[in-house]
């Protein structure tokens, strides 16, 4: 029991760690390009192995990178808001960039009089193995002075991932609805199977998905066996997350309060990145913290003795 319990808080030790060291660093930057005219930069540099994801991404996997501007009546918006990505060639299409990017946005003031342009950047990073809370960041370019670059004035950052909370070893039976918005009893699943596989995803992580996949035939092969699942989404979109159940195939209970980061239960088991499990026997003691693939069919295996 005490290696079981060392175990997680090594596990739960690692993810504040990773939480406090956020990957992704902005800088900006701009240009006058002719009268009252700027070409404005925003680069993102992205720590390895993490990568962010394009505006507008297609598909539903990983969160489109997606600026919010103020209004502001000195200003005119010259163009669309481009971006390239330090690693992409010319003409070529990337499904996140994993280096850095910059996206370039050209403006026009209407008169000489001080401006400041305020924004709202929201981005998710990701490595091919879990994703962090979704950040939103919100930042103030200075466009007064006339003869040199503006520079960012302010960072106001929403989006704190500090591991500060108080950090909960011990499961604890919880109710939360169905996709039919039924609330369902945890301890109903976990007191009827010998071991259950409590699942911390949501649909726009492409880590998850492709986990949530390999558990399918895992599911299937010990469920008559005594195991069962319970998913708890982090989505806020109910209509993704039920997409994507059914886009999987997921047959098991999936559960999900649509508050995302923000949900109780999320807090309650510092959930700073997905995905995120716990393995747990029929009394509520936590037998296993993040095992996946090939680790989790071993420990199966294990518990079932196949």
């Amino acid at each position: 029991m005490k290696r079981c319990i060392l175990l997680i808080a090594m596990c739960q030790l690692a993810f504040s760690t990773l939480a406090q060291q956020h990957p992704v660093s902005w800088e900006f930057s701009s240009k006058q390009t002719g009268p009252l005219t700027y070409e404005l930069k925003f680069r993102a540099e992205v720590k390895e192995p993490y990568h962010i994801y394009p505006q507008g991404q297609g598909g539903g996997m990983g969160m489109p990178t997606e600026f919010l501007f103020d209004p502001n009546e000195n200003v005119e918006w010259s163009s669309e808001l481009l971006e390239k990505g330090y690693e992409q060639k010319e003409g070529e299409h990337l499904s996140h960039y994993s280096k850095g990017v910059t996206f370039t946005q050209t403006v026009k003031l209407r008169s000489e009089k001080e401006t400041i342009l305020a924004f709202t950047i929201k981005y998710m990073a990701c490595t091919n193995q879990m994703c962090l809370p979704p950040a939103k960041k919100r930042f103030t370019l200075d466009l007064a002075s006339q003869d040199k670059d503006a520079v960012a004035v302010k960072n106001d950052d929403s989006s704190d991932l500090s591991g500060k909370q108080q950090i909960s070893f011990k499961y604890e039976d919880f109710m939360m609805p169905d996709v039919e918005g039924k609330v369902i009893s945890s301890k109903d699943i976990t007191s009827a199977n010998k071991y259950t596989f409590i699942d911390f995803w949501a649909s726009w992580c492409s880590p998850c998905r492709s986990q949530g996949r390999g558990l399918i035939p895992m599911y299937n092969n010990y469920k008559p066996k005594g195991f069962g699942v319970i998913a708890i989404s982090l989505d806020t979109d109910a209509n993704a997350w039920k997409k994507a159940i059914q886009a999987d195939g997921y047959t098991w209970a999936n559960l999900s309060d649509l508050k995302g980061f923000g949900s109780a239960l999320s807090k309650q088991y510092h959930i700073t990145a997905i995905p995120r499990n716990l393995l747990i026997d029929q009394k509520g003691n936590i037998v296993a913290i993040d095992l996946h693939g090939k680790e989790l069919e071993a420990k199966l295996a294990e518990l079932f003795k196949i």
